[in-house]
This record gives C-alpha cells, structure tokens and sequence, in this order.
C-alpha cells in the first residue's frame, strides 16, 4: 500500500481557560443503510482509537493505536484492515493500489482511495467496518485535491482552479460558487469540513476564510485573518476552527460564531482533537504521544509500542467508536513454543519463549546463551497445518525505549518449515508477507543469523510475533 504521509503540526499546551462517468458503481444499500452506518451506538461502551502514520529509516507505517491501553501495546496495522476488505469484496484491481483515505469519526467505515497512471480518474471506495462489506464505489477525475466529507456524503475535489461536489449518494456532480478564489490545487489540502460535513471551509489565497455552504452552494461569511501563512487544522463541535500562524508559530482556536480568537499554545507537532474538544493528543518534545484532558488539564502519556522501537510518529486522527476493530487483526495460534536457550528471570521479569506469543509486547522472549546468540532458535508449533501469507514482528525489548536500546535485536534471520521450505529474512520491516504463495506448515523454526548490537547487553530479544 503506496503511504499518504499527512503534514501536521503539533503544540505543547498552554492550559488555561466529479466529473460522474458511466463505470461508477453504487451497492445494493440505500441511503437509510449509509446512515445507519454513521449512527451512534448509545448502548456499547466506546474505544479510543488513534490513527497514527510512523515511519523510520526503513519503513512507513499506518496504524490504529488503543489510546484507552495505558501500556501502549494495542495496535492495528491498516493493512490487515486493507486486506480483508480487498479479499472479502473480491477486488479485482491490485491490491497495491489501495491506501487509505479517510476513517469515519465513529469508525464505523472507512474510505480508500485508488489511483493508477493507466486511468484519467481517481476510484473511491467506502466499505462498513462492522461487515466489511463496500457500500459505495465513485470515480472523480484525477486531482490534487479531492477529499469525502466526514457522514461520507460528498466528496470535494478541485480541477482547473474551480471546487465541485460530489453527491456519493444521489451521483450528481456540480461546480460550487466560490468566488475570488486565487488559491491552488496545492493550497486546497488545508480546506476543511465542518463536523456535520455541511459545510467547507476554504482558505481564499487572500488571508481569508470562506465558510461556504454545501447544502445550497452559496458563501456564508469570509472572515479575514488579517496575515498570511496560515493553516486550519481541524474543525471542531461548537463551530470552532484550529489553526496555526506559521509565522508567529502559534496555535489559536476561533470561535466562527462571534470570530473571537484564543491562543493554544506554540506550534510544535501534531495535534489532533476530539469532536467535542475535549480531549487533545500531541507530540510532545520527546516525540512522544501524550493526552490532555483541556477543561481539566489532566495529562497522561501515551508509551505507544511503535515509538518505543524507533518510529517517528504523527497523529493523524482520534476515533471514538463502538466497532470491533481488534477482529482485523489475525493471527494463528501456537499449541507448543519452544527455545534453545532462554535468559534466566531477572528482577522479577521472565524472558521465556511464551512470551514472544503472549499478545504483550512489553514482554519478551531473550535467548539465553553467551555472546550475542547467533545459532540460537526459537520454534513456534501450531500443532497442525496452517496456511501462513505473512508474519509481523516486534523486535528487541521493547517494554521501553531504554530496553530497547540497550539490547541485541535480530538483523537476519532464517524461517524453517514443516513443508521443508526455508527462508532468509532481513529483518528491516515489522511485516513480512510471503508476497509468491502462502507457505503451508505445521511448525515455524527462527534461528538468528546476525544481530543489531545493543548499547549495553549481548542477550538478543524478540517481544512479539504474529503470523497470519
């Protein structure tokens, strides 16, 4: 999946206070089933979830982290998400095509978005979370700019200077009435819905704000910020607007109904809000995620699992949401797991092979032997046949940074299988996928080839591995 790395600034707090054309698809659900969709659930008890982008020297990665884990540890790599809903609505494009758009604030659906040179147009595509199954399939010519609204109603896109909508549901295209717009494709990206999807606001090129209304094409109010250089962040419950001068290099938030202005804080990294405003997540100094409740001030620090093991991350998006996410997340069980060697217990903390399968990755399995354990193996028993299309691994110790750093982590290392198949892996990506054909095996045997020396212990470390 090609990565969309989204630009966001972030801020420490300062509390106080289409062109339709014939190919375009719809399912057989109505609108009534779309809205049901996006409806909220009163009766099930919500999950925080964040959607984070990481990246480090090898990877990029999408992920939905469990802001309610305080461990850090809960995580749902987008592409399991992808993959499910590409193989169980029988896609018949690449599924390499494919990355992701937008997730809904309930996180009931998603959206992805494919592009490909060979076609003149950009394919959405919107599936229900809770079935998997796709509700909707658009084409809109292809744009720099082209975004689906929050209720996943319309979609907004940008050609040759001029804005057009998109109705998802009734298929109509029209061009919207902005007027004295001198922005670009480009300056486009900083555009942003209202909450409800109603209505859009658009930066003019003029160091003025456009609330333009969806609903009956016509502008509302431009509200002039008086400097240039400014980007809207997000649009919040209550008709207040984030935005970030890039020259003072400060965050505010502005109230739309009375155009009153409150600063936030210094602009640094990341931040991202829930709807009603009341809880914000940001990068802090350290590049850690951390939480603050803004009418208490609260703090909590998010020990997230990827930041843990070297990833830059960035916040993308907070989902609060009654759905199963976790039932994208596969994986096939072990009956027996057993280790050459294993680092006696420590100060209370056990290193044994179980640990490497335990759902845990503040735990860890540690070879046990002198020197940096190369020729050392562990051996994962699935206690019958199993078809594997890929594993994904937590390397090292990753119960914190510190650990992490401070031990060996696996560099090379090879896969034995019960078919008689083996395999070298350089161990440059959290996930692997036997991208030829899945392996049929009944066991999978690691023995460590090289290693990734630790600043300050030779014991080499695996916290975590899950095949699927």
């Amino acid at each position: 999946m090609r990565k969309t790395i989204i630009c966001c600034l972030a801020f420490s707090i300062l509390y106080g206070c289409v062109q339709h054309n014939d190919s375009t698809t719809q399912s057989e659900y109505n609108k009534s089933n779309t809205e049901q969709i996006v409806k909220p659930t009163q009766n099930k008890k919500q999950t925080n979830w964040m959607w984070i982008q990481g990246e480090n020297d090898s990877e990029s990665l999408d992920y939905l982290a469990n802001m309610d884990d305080s461990a850090g540890n809960t995580y749902i790599d987008l592409d399991d998400i992808i993959d499910e809903l590409y193989a169980n609505n029988k896609e018949s494009f690449p599924k390499s095509e494919l990355e992701i758009h937008r997730i809904s604030d309930d996180g009931k659906a998603i959206v992805l978005y494919r592009e490909t040179n060979y076609l003149d147009y950009s394919t959405f595509l919107i599936y229900d979370l809770s079935t998997s199954k796709k509700i909707y399939q658009f084409n809109v010519p292809n744009s720099y700019y082209a975004v689906v609204s929050p209720d996943l109603s319309r979609c907004i896109y940008t050609k040759n200077g001029g804005f057009y909508q998109y109705s998802i549901q009734e298929r109509v295209t029209k061009k919207l009435n902005v007027l004295s717009y001198k922005g670009t494709d480009d300056s486009a990206l900083f555009d942003h819905f209202s909450p409800d999807s109603k209505e859009l606001c658009i930066q003019d090129g003029y160091n003025n704000l456009i609330i333009f209304d969806l609903l009956n094409n016509k502008e509302i109010k431009r509200i002039s910020m008086g400097q240039d250089n400014i980007q809207v962040k997000e649009w919040l419950q209550s008709d207040l607007l984030v935005y970030t001068n890039n020259n003072s290099n400060q965050t505010y938030m502005l109230d739309l109904k009375n155009e009153q202005r409150r600063l936030l804080g210094k602009a640094s990294e990341s931040p991202v809000l829930t709807l009603d405003s009341r809880m914000i997540a940001y990068l802090n100094s350290s590049g850690e995620v951390e939480q603050r409740d803004t009418q208490t001030g609260l703090l909590i620090k998010y020990p997230d699992i990827m930041h843990r093991i070297g990833f830059a991350t960035v916040p993308t998006q907070w989902i609060q949401t009654t759905t199963n996410l976790m039932r994208y997340q596969k994986s096939i069980s072990a009956k027996k797991i057993s280790a050459s060697s294993t680092l006696s217990d420590q100060a209370g903390n056990s290193y044994a092979a179980r640990n490497i399968m335990d759902g845990d990755a503040s735990t860890a399995w540690c070879e046990g032997s002198k020197g940096d354990g190369i020729g050392e193996w562990i051996k994962i028993d699935f206690g019958s046949m199993q078809e594997l299309k890929g594993f994904e691994l937590i390397n090292g110790l990753a119960k914190s940074s510190n650990a992490y750093q401070a031990n060996n982590r696996v560099k090379r290392m090879k896969l034995e299988f019960s078919n008689g198949q083996t395999m070298i892996v350089d161990n440059d990506f959290i996930r692997n996928e036997f991208l030829d054909n899945p392996i049929h095996t009944s066991f999978v045997k690691i023995t460590i080839e090289a290693v990734e020396r630790g600043s300050k212990y030779y014991d080499t470390c695996m916290s975590e591995i899950r095949f699927f």
